[in-house]
């Protein structure tokens, strides 16, 4: 005696389901392999991402970069706006993560010519 689940149309539909859950499954497999290596790639390339960014917030700063192997130098010898010079010297320590803040100096004696200017110096952490 054949039941409901054995007839040839429902055969047919189950048999249709569960290729299509396979492929849909095999897909989300091959979505995640592809993944994991593009993320493994990021992982060993992550120094030269991390300081790329750090480097573009500096220089989007403005003023004058000076880049060393202990670290960078960014030196305003006009901060019209105090307010957003200090921000973007803030925003600088959120983009270098791998890095501390060394010496920072806003003001009137920070810089030649009576103006007000702003030096944000970044060291890189000791491993």
């Amino acid at each position: 005696m054949t039941g409901p689940l054995f007839a040839p149309g429902s055969a047919r539909t189950a048999c249709i389901a569960l290729t299509a859950c396979g492929v849909l499954f095999a897909g989300i497999g091959a979505a995640l392999h592809v993944r994991s290596y593009l993320l493994g790639e990021a992982v060993a390339e992550g120094g030269s991402r991390s300081d790329g960014v750090c480097l573009g917030a500096a220089r989007r700063m403005g003023g004058e970069l000076t880049v060393t192997p202990e670290g960078l130098r960014v030196v305003l010898p006009d901060a019209v706006d105090q307010r957003t010079s200090l921000t973007d010297a803030s925003g600088l320590l959120a983009f270098c993560p791998d890095m501390t803040l060394s010496y920072f100096c806003m003001g009137l004696s920070c810089g030649p010519g009576g103006k007000v200017s702003m030096q944000v110096e970044l060291t890189r952490k000791s491993l």
